[in-house]
């Protein structure tokens, strides 16, 4: 006969809690398997998909509970003898049973609240297995803890990994010590194993073309940004406090748990460099441990490895040790010896610079994987690096001639530095840049040291004005004419100027607008 759920509910309200019970203690919250088959029978629960009918025999009451889903499996469950029979074949507990129990479940209690429950079972255990203080407790519990990011569908949207980081976040709390001393090491800890169990998904979404974007990219350059915030934030924390006896078997673990993270994944090398410097230039600083952890780098015959390898190198000026590495490595990844000599850069080593230079700059078009904004960023990293390095202009020059178009931002600045206004003029107007550009930018000192230099640069723009032909591009000429005028009082062509301001006149008499403008502009000397 048919039952509604609730009566079902309602009369085996014991039973159906004794079920619970069971599932509660049958399933691991932190068993990934396991999780997800709760969580299936919680979105059968949610779909609404079971149907119900009792049949009755003179021995015992069967209630039979149809699954219309995907599967169309059928539960049946005797209350009497406290048994359950699924028809996909399982003799443990299977989604479908579980779904069933807390479909009857949910008629007079929160399926949400006993999921969360059961949820927190998980950190309880967290909380027992990290009560022990030691570097291996503390793996076990944040590899345990962080092991859903490992799963994660590469293809899940960020906005969901966003969410799940910050669940985590608050199952990490918690964990953490209470102590000062030990409180932003076990953050360094949970970092560094957030962010290898999250490489896979975050590579994914970042490394590939630099030039796509979308919402979701920017929302996750940003959580790893914060996240390489935070990691300086709690090095710079230790840094000022004196360490513990007990934590040196710690710290001797995160050494490992740098390096394997670092060379144990791919792709978004610059953010794996930085993190790399970031513990062996400011947190593993004594020489010793330098000298280790070498010997360690020379093992691995990776191009990579060679990188951190010579990152020693600059750290400690070991100029001759970096010129036989580097003349020793055949270079196929160009890119990735960038952040190098950025470090050198800042450590103000003129002489590790122009050595890492002088190997990439022959290989620096390989690095074109960028849109021309991005190019001209790249272009003047590259010109800062060898300006610092010492390069001479005509090397820099070179750069900028084969770059063309993208190097023009770059290329004016150099011009306008050394004082070149004829070529800065004729780089303009070769490449046509806009006059509200150069107006914004470099116009000023060039008209204020060499006014005749961009007297041809300034008559072109005027003359596009005039093209327009509408009073708004005719003010603008004026305005230009102005400048132009001031500029030629100051180098004492004034001659040149009226004779030159009459001719536009002539030229341009029937535009009675632009007579007019020029009328109120005052023009001749």
């Amino acid at each position: 006969m048919h039952m509604t759920v609730e009566r079902v509910s309602y009369i085996h309200e014991d039973e159906i809690n004794h079920f619970i019970n069971e599932i509660t203690h049958a399933f691991d919250p932190g068993n990934e398997t396991e999780s997800i088959a709760i969580r299936l029978a919680v979105s059968i629960v949610r779909k609404g998909v079971i149907e119900y009918k009792v049949n009755t025999s003179a021995s015992e009451e069967i209630v039979v509970a149809s699954l219309n889903d995907v599967d169309d499996h059928i539960v049946r469950i005797f209350f009497e003898r406290m048994e359950t029979h699924c028809t996909c074949g399982k003799t443990n507990w299977c989604t479908h049973r579980v779904a069933v129990i807390l479909h009857l479940y949910s008629q007079f209690h929160s399926v949400t609240d006993w999921l969360h429950e059961w949820k927190r079972s998980e950190s309880d255990q967290l909380v027992l297995s990290i009560a022990e203080r030691t570097p291996e407790a503390w793996i076990e519990t944040l590899s345990r803890l962080t092991s859903p990011f490992r799963r994660l569908d590469l293809t899940e949207n960020p906005g969901v990994f966003i969410h799940e980081c910050a669940l985590n976040e608050q199952k990490m709390a918690p964990l953490s010590p209470f102590e000062w001393e030990w409180k932003p090491l076990f953050e360094l800890y949970y970092r560094l194993h957030l962010l290898d169990a999250a490489w896979p998904y975050v590579q994914t979404h970042l490394g590939g073309n630099s030039s796509s974007f979308f919402y979701g990219k920017w929302h996750l350059k940003n959580w790893l940004v914060e996240q390489l915030e935070k990691l300086e934030d709690n090095v710079h924390a230790i840094r000022s406090k004196p360490r513990l006896f007990e934590t040196d078997s710690f710290y001797e673990q995160l050494k490992q748990l740098v390096r394997k993270f670092t060379l144990g994944h791919s792709a978004l090398f610059e953010d794996r460099f930085e993190i790399y410097r970031l513990f062996w230039q400011e947190l593993f600083q004594q020489k010793r441990e330098h000298e280790k952890e070498l010997a360690k780098l020379q093992e691995i015959q990776t191009e990579e490895a060679k990188v951190f390898t010579a990152f020693f190198y600059v750290m400690q000026s070991r100029h001759h040790e970096l010129d036989t590495l580097i003349r020793n490595t055949s270079i196929v990844q160009s890119a990735i010896w960038l952040p190098l000599a950025d470090t050198a850069d800042k450590l103000e080593d003129s002489q590790a610079l122009s050595i890492i230079m002088d190997a990439l700059l022959p290989l620096i078009h390989e690095i074109d994987e960028f849109q021309l904004t991005k190019q001209t960023e790249f272009l003047r990293r590259i010109d800062g690096l060898l300006e610092a390095a010492d390069f001479p202009d005509a090397t820099r020059e070179n750069l900028f001639i084969n770059y063309g178009l993208a190097s023009v931002d770059v290329y004016a600045d150099f011009l306008i530095e050394r004082e070149r206004f004829a070529e800065w003029s004729a780089l303009m107007h070769r490449y046509q840049v806009s006059y509200n550009t150069i107006e914004a930018s470099s116009l000023k000192v060039a008209l204020a040291k060499d006014p005749t230099a961009v007297f041809p640069l300034l008559h072109t723009y005027a003359m596009r004005f005039i093209q327009e032909k509408n009073r708004h591009s005719y003010r603008h000429a004026v305005r230009l004419f102005k400048r132009m005028k001031t500029g030629s009082k100051k180098s004492g062509k004034i001659a040149f100027w009226n004779q030159y301001i009459d001719a536009v006149r002539d030229k341009n008499r029937r535009l009675r607008a632009l007579m007019e403008e020029m009328e109120k502009g005052n023009l001749h000397l």
